[in-house]
């Protein structure tokens, strides 16, 4: 009675801890770090966990393959020759979005998704802006097409590793590299052809509107100080020639603690002013150009070669920038750079930069210095968005046998059967030994914050199974009697999941449901847990469910709303052919 007892005890503690992670994702407020490391921690400091779950995932393969191949992707976007993927797109608009989708898919097969879109981006405005094509017809489906490439292989998203990892860790088989390949080319090609036919149609009042010239070229407020005793201290706004600028508005004006808004044409400028302008990129980049006497950055002590030559970033959703007001940030001496414009959302942000809290997906333009790109590396990067072409090098010294050891680790893999840690390891090595990368960079590159979220997701998730109570879960609902059904059921909920939650979380919560439903319906691993991993990749609906969705929000100057219309029947066609090639 008393073991009984104790049993239920354990079964409704983690079924509360399971249903508080759930609706602490869900509402969207906290990290899911945070989440599921209060969950954790309330579990082990009431006895219901053992430590030993933390420990043991901790050094989980595929855990630590997840990071490995993070770190590998930062190596070999300098070292590929992926300055030459505009060439695979071609030069005419005949089928340039199924080119275009085809060669982001093949990539994200391979390599995380997030640099090759940040890759492509600036070659689609560019291709974009030569042929007068609408951009936002083309910068959505670029990350669909990034999302659904990434089913194609066992490392072409982290949350098929994850999903593996899991299985493993509790005596389930685990996925074979090749597993994806069938059902993922399917729903890539099911994916291509619904945003080929369907997106110039569904984004038409977004790309092609009456203002829609207007909006690709995307709008920043700009904050610039009045040089004191130059050009423009004392004169009007009208005589200062700040009354008619090509595609920029002075919106408003800060002095001595209070903002005046409107401007007038005769109120004059004083010392140590400072303007807010508002207007397109193009005009934003020339502003310092016009005025050299007259206007200034607002971090004084900054300066920088080209003034001109500025860079827009997005701040991804790991940056520890987030939350936090820029002038607590240290952002200058971090970055070697200043911001000069805020975007979010697709509209500029009024008021004092130094004041704005950033939020994941906002685009910031800046003033960069010469240090930028190295500092930026040593920190939580800032994805780069657009700037100015710079000289591509190859690498040099050592450099060269970089790739030709690259060919020879891969085959090694293939034909040896070498791990996919030990072969991802040995790729890293073999960067260092070649100059390419070195350890203090793959040191700076690992995001902590991540693999905090993976071993707790991870461990929760084994102590679920292990424990059975997954089983218990289970019990409390009325699962459908065919097999098939139940499976249609998870991997409804795993979708449903991972398009308002990180799609590590969605794994994270399905596992130990799918689990029990293995041993409930006696069932093998892939008809079970392949669905979970699909599920979980079918991240279409919301901006926020996916990095590159952010990415594409500012450049291609979408709302919520228009995810929405091309998302939801992408997302119906993405789950018919998979829910058809899987059951």
């Amino acid at each position: 009675m008393n073991l009984a007892l104790g049993e239920d005890i354990n079964h409704y503690a983690y079924l509360t801890g399971f249903l508080c992670i759930v609706l602490g994702l869900l509402w969207g407020r906290f990290k899911a770090m945070h989440v599921f490391a209060a969950v954790v921690m309330a579990l082990i400091l009431s006895g219901f966990m053992g430590i030993k779950h933390i420990y043991a995932t901790a050094v989980n393969p595929s855990i630590l393959t997840v990071m490995a191949l993070i770190a590998l992707t930062g190596v070999l976007k300098k070292t590929l020759p992926f300055h030459r993927i505009g060439d695979l797109l071609g030069k005419s608009s005949k089928g340039f979005m199924i080119r275009t989708g085809l060669v982001t898919a093949a990539l994200s097969g391979f390599i995380n998704n997030t640099p090759v879109v940040a890759l492509l981006i600036p070659i689609l405005k560019s291709k974009a802006k030569e042929h007068n094509w609408p951009i936002g017809n083309y910068l959505m489906p670029l990350s669909f097409a990034a999302v659904a490439g990434g089913t194609i292989t066992l490392i072409g998203t982290s949350t098929n590793l994850v999903l593996n990892g899991l299985m493993i860790e509790n005596g389930i088989e685990g996925f074979k590299f090749w597993d994806f390949l069938i059902p993922g080319l399917y729903v890539t090609g099911a994916v291509l052809l619904t945003t080929v036919l369907i997106a110039p149609t569904v984004l038409k009042k977004t790309t092609e509107g009456p203002n829609a010239a207007k909006n690709e070229e995307r709008q920043y407020t700009t904050e610039l100080k009045v040089i004191p005793g130059g050009t423009m201290e004392g004169k009007t706004v009208k005589s200062a020639g700040l009354r008619n600028l090509n595609d920029l508005f002075l919106a408003e004006i800060y002095r001595n603690g209070a903002f005046i808004s409107p401007v007038t044409p005769k109120m004059t400028l004083e010392a140590n002013d400072t303007l807010f302008f508002t207007g397109a990129l193009e005009e934003v980049n020339g502003l310092l150009d016009l005025f050299p006497k007259g206007l200034k950055t607002v971090e004084e002590k900054f300066e920088v070669d080209a003034r001109h030559d500025l860079i827009e970033v997005l701040v991804p959703n790991n940056s520890d920038l987030i939350g936090r007001p820029l002038k607590q940030t240290n952002f200058r001496a971090r970055y070697d750079a200043v911001i000069v414009g805020v975007q979010r959302g697709g509209q500029p942000i009024q008021g004092k930069i130094g004041r704005i809290a950033l939020q994941a997906g906002d685009l910031l333009l800046l003033s960069a210095g010469i240090n930028f790109t190295a500092r930026n590396e040593r920190e939580t990067p800032l994805i780069t968005i657009n700037q100015h072409k710079r000289t591509s090098t190859s690498p040099k010294g050592r450099g060269q046998y970089f790739l030709p050891g690259l060919l020879i680790i891969v085959g090694g893999a293939l034909f040896l059967h070498w791990s996919l840690l030990l072969s991802v390891g040995l790729m890293l090595l073999l960067g260092i030994a070649c100059g390419i990368t070195h350890a203090e960079k793959l040191k700076r590159e690992f995001n902590l914050e991540l693999y905090a979220l993976l071993i707790l997701s991870v461990a929760f998730g084994s102590a679920v199974v292990e424990g059975g109570h997954a089983g218990f879960f289970i019990e409390q609902i009325t699962l459908p009697s065919d097999a098939s059904a139940g499976i249609v059921l998870l991997f409804l909920l795993t979708l449903l999941l991972t398009n308002f939650m990180t799609n590590v979380s969605a794994v994270a919560i399905a596992f130990p449901i799918a689990a029990a439903m293995m041993q409930h319906y006696q069932l093998g691993h892939l008809e079970v847990f392949l669905p979970v991993a699909f599920g979980a990749s079918g991240s279409f609906l919301t901006p926020s469910s996916y990095q590159t969705h952010l990415m594409i929000m500012g450049p291609g100057n979408y709302s919520n709303k228009d995810f929405l219309k091309l998302g939801l029947p992408v997302l119906l066609v993405y789950s018919a052919v998979a829910l058809w090639v899987l059951l």
